[in-house]
């Protein structure tokens, strides 16, 4: 077969399994103006209500906050769109050491940037597994981890079951003595369960192994978790026991870019041998003074983590009071399991033509018969909209 007919039988493969992707486009409304009531058909692009972003405090577009950010001096000094380069060649603006700095007194740990969080983890995960290390990684971790463990092929790597320390601990005691050191990677608020890591169970294990370092990712939970939104290791007062921890600054900080937090030693060890980092050119200094403004502001949005928290826990409740079905989720992140590919895209597809946009979360992201419907709730949405979200998929449920 030519590559092209292999990739078309490929293609008719994902199409047979209802897994096949698409680039779509939606207008999306703002949480206050969204009325479910009006026919989704009457247009094109039918204007949706959005539970599919990751922007959970609403910045990307709260009017005053981004008029600040344009107002700022940080805008003004470093309004350049291009970074031309690698840091590590011509890139390495002075704002890329000014967040560096501030990300430092905040965590009480170097940072390093890297231009996504997919490129932080492959990154640093692929440039540890040049050393003797054993990665034991979570069932449910990020694919973006496991590429970085997969593209550069490092010897051993075992996974234990999601959230189960006892899996964990069974690995660890047959494994630990063999090697060097063993990275154990997690992370804080998973992407597609939405549960919590076990933190001061893997915290308490460390104690137990002394050659076991901590790698959590705070993708999902920075800027939207603890009193000041530095995230569940923060909040927990645990930052002094992780070794490295993965920021990202797309989501509930509304910029782009991420870094991981470490010691000099490995700051200096990544900026060597981090290939993601190495070739690629670094992020436009806008953005990176985007993110700074994001953090230096980021205790001002207590009142929004709040709100996201009062809603989530009366989202999850009223899903697990009015559907007979497995609700998963202990903060805004919540998921409706509901099995196969073809269901989940038809409960995607019949919200969709209610007004609501949550696409189905399909094989290899979660796995096979565990395809479900993910609600990423943010803090402009009220309790009415999912209210009458959850009516909604009650109908659909009984239709079916």
């Amino acid at each position: 077969m030519s590559l092209e007919s292999q990739a078309i039988a490929h293609l008719e493969s994902l199409k047979k399994d209802s897994n096949y992707r698409s680039l779509k486009r939606f207008n999306f409304s703002v949480s206050e103006i969204f009325d479910n009531s009006k026919d989704s058909k009457s247009s094109q692009t039918p204007t949706l209500f959005n539970l599919a972003s990751n922007d959970y405090l609403a910045l990307a577009r709260d009017k005053d906050f981004n008029q600040a950010f344009l107002d700022s001096k940080l805008f003004k000094e470093h309004c350049h769109f291009s970074a031309s380069s690698s840091r590590l060649l011509s890139g390495n603006f002075e704002i890329y050491s000014h967040l560096e700095s501030h990300l430092k007194s905040l965590f009480c740990k170097e940072a390093l940037l890297f231009n996504s969080g997919y490129h932080a983890n492959i990154g640093a995960i692929s440039a540890l597994s040049a050393l003797n290390v054993l990665f034991v990684a979570d069932k449910s971790i990020h694919a973006s981890h496991i590429d970085g463990l997969k593209n550069f092929k490092p010897t051993h790597f075992k996974r234990f079951l999601h959230n189960d320390m006892e899996s964990l601990e069974k690995i660890l005691s047959a494994n630990a003595p063999l090697y060097d050191a063993v990275v154990v990677l997690s992370e804080a608020l998973f992407s597609m369960e939405g549960d919590f890591t076990n933190l001061k169970q893997l915290v308490a294990l460390k104690e137990k192994f002394s050659n076991m370092y901590l790698y959590i990712d705070e993708a999902h939970s920075i800027g939207s978790v603890g009193a000041n939104g530095l995230g569940l290791c923060a909040k927990l007062g645990l930052l002094e026991r992780i070794d490295f921890i993965v920021l990202t600054f797309g989501k509930a900080l509304a910029s782009v870019g991420a870094c991981i937090l470490c010691n000099a030693t490995f700051k200096d060890y990544f900026i060597n041998t981090a290939r993601a980092l190495i070739y690629s050119t670094a992020i436009p200094p806008i953005n990176v003074a985007r993110t700074l403004f994001g953090f230096l502001h980021l205790q001002d949005f207590n009142m929004q983590r709040k709100h996201l928290n009062a809603i989530a826990t009366e989202f999850r409740e009223s899903l697990k009071t009015h559907l007979p079905l497995e609700i998963l989720g202990d903060y805004n992140i919540v998921s409706l399991v509901l099995g196969d590919n073809a269901r989940a895209v038809q409960f995607s597809t019949k919200l969709l033509e209610c007004g609501y946009f949550a696409p189905a979360i399909k094989s290899p992201t979660v796995p096979r018969n565990k395809a479900l419907l993910r609600f990423s709730l943010c803090a402009d949405m009220e309790s009415q909209h999912l209210e009458n979200l959850v009516k909604t998929l009650q109908k659909i449920a009984n239709a079916n």
